[in-house]
């Protein structure tokens, strides 16, 4: 089975989810905020430690505005989520540059980035191409998500810094800011479009949908023989297995990877490699969504994810190997895992509760993990002002890796697979 639109509109979808998502606010202000963190704190005079703070802002507002954006486009549909939210992400993202040394203003507008950003985010992208993609969805999800973020984690923080070498920092956000005004917008306004979506399915409870029911073929949209609402799909504990699982592991690895080069460098690992390790580790990460996009393509349970899930467990306690390529393969390991986190969420939303509330549900899970991905970096930094060194978060963070791994191993089969009543 393939999706519903000719193979060039598919090529031209996958462009427009693509580079839309190689302009959001992941590889666009999070990769690239600790390049700025310097300049800014010597232009403000303020303190590394409270500059940091606007990427808690920016991670809060995006918690604050998945929900938002999930339900906007199950109401008026994701394509003009999308656009609209590039109208209020852009002028945003550009205002960085025109920033006083106002402490309050700093913070309120990365929260404004973060609330804007969650409209163009890879949530809503992965929402467009689950509602086009049934057979192939998986590796789908995984190429947009994987080369978008991938490509984008890359590009970004080397077009930010040939700008801020010619035009110093105050320029690079503008700048970046019309890049994607210039490249994605235009794109996805031409080239992104919705699936046809069933009529008021939201407002019923949840059931088993007859496919004479839903206003489109099951082909063109993946649509699940269970279409659940937010409130239907809370009741249910395969809900809270996924949320949890998802937003703690992401968290921890939002965490490892935002300290990974003082941890490795207070070790006496060589800032050049340290990097090395961050490379293979995102580098991994890139790659891996497309491969568990395959893998969940083929398999007939979100279970499936667990020994890929089980990797950041094995990463973690290999990145405290005394010898390096030992350190190298916990790298990989980890991207592994970070590949499975951000590639399988979308996909088992998708699966387990279909796509009628697919912006909702999928909004208060991305929610969860955004507050979970500012939460446990300060966390970590606590804790090293604690005890003096990262040992208990790493040790806390194989405890987390390990039980939600246990977790996993409890998810069902897919609903529309399953040969009985869905759980």
């Amino acid at each position: 089975m393939r999706s519903a639109i000719p193979r060039r509109d598919d090529i031209r979808l996958m462009i427009a989810c693509t580079i839309g998502a190689m302009a959001g606010v992941t590889p666009v202000v999070m990769i690239t905020f600790g390049l700025f963190l310097a300049s800014i704190s010597d232009a403000f005079h303020w303190s590394r430690g409270f500059v940091s703070m606007a990427f808690l802002m920016l991670s809060l507002g995006m918690a604050v505005g998945s929900p938002i954006a999930g339900r906007l486009s199950d109401r008026y549909g994701t394509r003009r989520t999308i656009l609209a939210g590039f109208l209020i992400y852009v002028p945003a993202l550009a205002l960085v540059g025109l920033l006083p040394a106002n402490r309050f203003a700093f913070l309120a507008l990365f929260g404004v980035i973060g609330l804007a950003g969650a409209l163009p985010s890879t949530m809503m992208l992965a929402r467009v191409v689950a509602s086009w993609f049934d057979a192939r969805r998986g590796v789908m999800l995984g190429l947009m998500a994987g080369l978008g973020n991938g490509i984008g984690a890359s590009v970004m923080p080397a077009l930010a810094l040939w700008i801020m070498a010619h035009a110093g920092w105050r320029a690079t956000y503008p700048l970046l800011a019309l890049a994607i005004l210039l490249v994605a917008f235009p794109v996805a306004f031409i080239w992104l479009r919705d699936a046809p979506m069933p009529v008021a399915l939201p407002r019923v409870r949840a059931r088993e949908v007859p496919a004479d029911d839903i206003a489109f073929p099951p082909e063109a949209s993946g649509a699940s023989s269970r279409q659940d609402t937010l409130g239907s799909a809370a009741r249910r504990p395969v809900f809270w297995i996924i949320l949890l699982t998802i937003a703690s592991g992401a968290g921890c690895i939002t965490a490892l990877i935002a300290h990974l080069v003082p941890i490795l460098t207070s070790r006496g690992i060589p800032v050049p490699k340290a990097l090395l390790v961050m490379s293979v580790m995102t580098g991994t990460c890139a790659v891996w969504q497309v491969v568990i996009g395959h893998i969940m393509d083929r398999t007939r349970a979100g279970r499936a994810i667990t020994p890929f899930y089980l990797a950041a467990f094995a990463g973690v306690l290999l990145l405290q190997s005394p010898h390096f390529i030992g350190i190298v393969a916990g790298g990989f390991a980890v991207g592994v895992a970070m590949g499975t986190e951000f590639g399988a969420l979308p996909y088992v939303v998708s699966r387990y509760f279909g796509l009628a509330a697919y912006g909702r549900i999928a909004g208060a899970m991305y929610a969860a993990v955004m507050l979970a991905q500012g939460m446990t970096p300060v966390l970590m930094d606590m804790s090293y002002d604690r005890t003096g060194g990262y040992g208990w978060s790493l040790h806390a963070m194989t405890v987390i890796f390990a039980c939600g791994s246990l977790a996993l191993c409890a998810l069902p089969v897919y609903p529309e697979r399953a040969a009985g009543p869905s759980a």
